[in-house]
C-alpha cells in the first residue's frame, strides 16, 4: 500500500461493536455466496443478503472483503435488494494482477450488475471504493441512482505529494500470543485498530494453520499496492450523481491512532503530526465535496475510519435519510 493510503485509509479510532443507544444488535444470517466469471481468469466474489426493492450494492475498502459488511448491510433488505462485491486479487476473487487503472474496477461492477441484471443502483463504498464507484458513476451514469461514501469521499489528486513528507503511524506492538489462534488475532482488532471486524472477513483475509496459528494475509502487500498504482484519480467534478459522504472526522490523537497510550514520546509525537495531517485532508476533501450540489455531507466527530462498524446507528440513520429522500438537485 502507498504512503498517501497508509495516511489517509488506514488510519483508525476506538470502537464500538453495539448500536449507538448500546443495546447488541442480533447476529443477521450469513449472505448467499456466489463466485460470478467475468472474464478470463476473473471470478468476483458476489454476497447476496437478500431483500427486495431497489439495488443496495456494498464496496469493500482496500485489504477487505465485502465480508466485512456482514454485520451491517443486512439491515437494508427491508427495503432493498442487498448485494456486496469483492474487488479482484482480495479474498475468494480471482484476478491477476490486480488492476492499477480505474476503469478496469469500474468494468467489474458493471459486469456483475449485468450478469445479476441489476437495474440503476446505489452503491455504498468505503474508503478507497470511493475512487471505483465515483469513476463507475462517471462511466455509467445511467445506472448510477446514488452514491454513498462511508469516510471515502476524498480528493487525492495531490495527497501523494503532502504525504511524502508525513512519517506514518508508528507500528503497534504484535505479541506472539496475539497471533496463536482466530480468537487472539481478532482480539488483536479492537486494541490497534479500534473497531472488531466480522469474523467472516477475518476469515476472508486472513490464512490460519491446522491449530489455529496466524500465518498472514491472504493478499500479498505487492498485489494490494497495484490497486494504487495508477495514475488516474476520481474525478469528482464529472459526477452528476446524487451522493452522501459521510465523513468520521478524528477530534483527538486516539482517534487516529487507538493505541496512542502504548507509545513512547517519539511516537506520541509523531501521532500527532499525524493527527493534525489527517484533519487538514479530511477537511479539504469535505469542502470540496460539499462545494457540489448534488452532495450531503454528515460529519461523525470522533468517528473510526471504519465509521460503520463503529457507530452503525448513526450511519444507517444517515443512510436511511437520504435514500428515502426526493431527487437531489443536480448541477445544471
Amino acid at each position: 500500500m502507498n504512503r498517501a493510503l497508509r495516511l489517509l485509509y488506514a488510519y483508525v479510532v476506538a470502537a464500538c461493536t453495539s448500536g449507538s443507544d448500546g443495546s447488541p444488535r442480533p447476529l443477521p444470517a450469513p449472505p448467499a455466496v456466489r463466485m460470478t466469471q467475468i472474464g478470463p481468469g476473473v471470478s468476483l466474489e458476489v454476497l447476496d443478503w437478500g431483500g427486495r426493492g431497489p439495488p443496495l450494492v456494498f464496496l469493500a475498502g482496500l485489504g477487505n472483503t465485502a465480508h466485512v459488511f456482514d454485520d451491517f448491510a443486512p439491515q437494508f433488505t427491508d427495503s432493498f435488494h442487498v448485494v456486496g462485491i469483492t474487488r479482484r486479487g482480495f479474498g475468494a476473487s480471482a484476478g491477476s494482477p490486480a488492476p492499477s487503472e480505474l476503469d478496469t474496477l469500474a468494468a467489474d461492477i458493471a459486469a456483475v450488475l449485468d450478469t445479476f441484471g441489476l437495474g440503476p443502483v446505489v452503491l455504498v463504498g468505503h474508503s478507497i471504493a470511493g475512487e471505483e464507484m465515483t469513476r463507475f458513476a462517471e462511466l455509467h451514469a445511467p445506472r448510477c441512482a446514488g452514491l454513498i461514501y462511508l469516510d471515502a469521499a476524498y480528493d487525492r489528486s495531490g495527497v501523494d505529494t503532502l504525504a511524502s513528507r508525513q512519517p506514518p503511524a508508528p507500528d503497534p506492538q504484535v505479541r506472539a500470543s496475539d497471533t496463536a489462534s482466530l480468537a487472539s488475532w481478532r482480539a488483536l482488532y479492537p486494541r490497534v485498530m479500534g473497531i472488531d471486524q466480522p469474523e467472516s472477513e477475518i476469515r476472508a483475509t486472513a490464512r490460519f494453520d491446522t491449530v489455529g496459528r496466524y500465518l498472514g494475509r491472504i493478499t500479498a502487500d505487492s498485489l494490494t499496492a497495484r490497486v494504487t498504482s495508477g495514475s488516474r484519480v476520481a474525478r469528482y467534478d464529472r459526477v452528476d450523481c446524487r451522493g452522501l459522504a459521510i465523513y468520521a472526522v478524528p477530534d483527538s490523537v486516539a482517534d487516529v491512532i487507538p493505541y496512542y497510550k502504548e507509545l513512547d514520546a517519539a511516537g506520541r509525537a509523531q501521532g500527532e503530526s499525524l493527527l493534525r495531517f489527517v484533519q487538514a485532508v479530511v477537511a479539504d476533501s469535505r469542502g470540496r465535496i460539499a462545494g457540489f450540489p448534488q452532495n450531503t455531507v454528515v460529519d461523525l466527530h470522533g468517528g473510526n475510519h471504519f465509521i460503520f462498524l463503529q457507530r452503525p446507528g448513526e450511519v444507517a440513520r444517515a443512510m436511511r435519510a437520504f435514500l428515502s429522500s426526493a431527487s437531489s438537485p443536480r448541477r445544471p
